[in-house]
């Protein structure tokens, strides 16, 4: 953290009403101290914290301010949290303490994590290299192993809730966040339905069909439909159901199965039977169980596999995937004077989650952390479409392409520029020359 720290009081006035990121400087309890607003989402808002027993950095996730007048809500927040805090896994992220403030509003403090999520880059449109996609889905999996074993199904599971965390000795693993969540939507109306303010509870891009019908009548393969959808994006760089509204989404993933991977790119061949049944609609027909899922991912990894570049699934990564280094629009829309497009760096975006800033030191040369040299990625390079969409449509065909080394696909050649302009000059002066004889 940089510049001058917030000056500290103790939270003796109420969190409602209070906007989004006033809070900083605040202590919680006598024990927590805000110190950044890491990210915010419809359920609650993640700071960073300090906490007073030793002052190492934390994250506390408070509930959001619509839903501290309802005590159903409230407590559904908390008995959540605690049902996490069993959930002690290399994969999943830990839940230290759940408490509530000096007010009533309950909020959980949580281990705080360095690196990026997932959706750095599923939401760049970002083909993650093979190997290390089946190492990412292998971590995520023996998560979710773990937490279906106690009778916990996370129901919420996307690109935004899986974090690629740095561990002590350099490497990066897949971390699952966010569990319980879904069940305090429930008492909020439902996945699917709308806050008080207008947003969508739940992702219809990652929920599966039968979540969809009955947000209540889901189990573990739910979770393993969602981990499906997301594999299926790491490979292709594609959205699998793309629709040009969240609610038309939810017509698309029930109504419509995304092109087979190997279509996309023979390269991927290898995966293609593992992820069309990974999406599978029925769930009867799906992977039942994680560790199933675990077994056939690591034999399609190994099917004709390059020993030499091979790495174990589930192992953590030795550093994290590369993202082309260029400028990515935040959200869509088309650039104007009313209507400005927000860059980021790809390999940097804003999180949701409980996330430290990347740290400064090993930053690779696309700006992503990297540890000591990894294996060499083998893949074709990626190339990223930068466009300012709105809602979700396509490009036009007029709108310049770039690749990854920023040279145009389309345009109009300077020559045929010259051309132009010339003939508009001879144009405009033979219609001239006349006009003066006329007259």
């Amino acid at each position: 953290m940089t510049g001058a720290t917030p000056p500290q009081t103790d939270l003796g006035g109420s969190l409602v009403g209070a906007p989004v990121g006033a809070l900083v400087g605040a202590i919680l309890c006598k024990k927590y101290t805000l110190k950044r607003l890491i990210g915010t989402g419809s359920m609650g808002s993640v700071y960073e914290a300090y906490s007073a027993e030793g002052g190492r950095p934390l994250a506390v996730k408070l509930l959001a301010v619509d839903y501290l007048h309802d005590e159903e809500i409230k407590s559904r927040f908390l008995a959540e949290g605690q049902v996490c805090q069993r959930l002690i896994h290399p994969n999943i992220v830990r839940v230290e303490a759940i408490d509530t403030a000096e007010d009533g509003t309950p909020f959980i403090v949580m281990e705080l994590l360095e690196g990026v999520p997932l959706s750095a880059y599923t939401r760049a449109g970002v083909r993650v290299p093979m190997q290390q996609a089946a190492t990412i889905l292998q971590g995520i999996l023996a998560g979710l192993s773990a937490a279906h074993a106690q009778g916990i199904v996370h129901r919420d599971l996307k690109p935004e809730n899986v974090f690629l965390a740095r561990e002590a000795n350099g490497a990066f693993s897949a971390k699952l966040l966010d569990f319980g969540i879904a069940k305090v939507m429930d008492v909020a109306g439902g996945m699917g339905s709308k806050t008080r303010t207008g947003v969508l509870l739940g992702t219809p891009a990652y929920m599966s069909p039968e979540q969809i019908k009955n947000s209540k009548d889901v189990d573990a393969r739910t979770d393993l439909w969602s981990a499906g959808v997301m594999f299926y994006e790491m490979l292709t760089g594609r959205v699998a159901f793309p629709a040009p509204t969240e609610y038309a989404r939810l017509a698309a993933v029930t109504n419509t199965t995304p092109p087979p991977i190997d279509t996309i790119d023979p390269q991927l061949a290898r995966f293609s039977a593992f992820v069309q049944l990974a999406m599978q609609k029925d769930r009867a027909q799906r992977y039942q169980t994680g560790l199933e899922m675990a077994r056939a991912l690591a034999a399609a990894a190994g099917a004709g596999a390059d020993p030499a570049t091979h790495a174990a699934p589930g192992m953590p990564l030795s550093r994290l995937p590369d993202v082309p280094s260029m400028w990515m629009p935040q959200k869509g829309g088309i650039p104007s004077s009313n209507n400005p497009v927000t860059m980021e760096p790809a390999g940097a975006p804003a999180t949701t989650a409980a996330v430290a800033a990347p740290a400064a030191e090993n930053v690779g040369p696309s700006g992503t952390l990297a540890s000591r040299a990894g294996r060499p990625v083998t893949d074709p390079p990626v190339k990223i479409a930068v466009v300012g969409a709105s809602a979700g449509t396509l490009p036009s065909e007029n709108l310049p392409m770039f690749s990854a080394s920023g040279t145009p696909k389309r345009g109009v050649a300077p020559v045929l520029v010259a051309v132009f302009v010339l003939l508009a000059l001879c144009v405009g002066f033979f219609l001239g020359w006349t006009a003066a004889r006329l007259h």
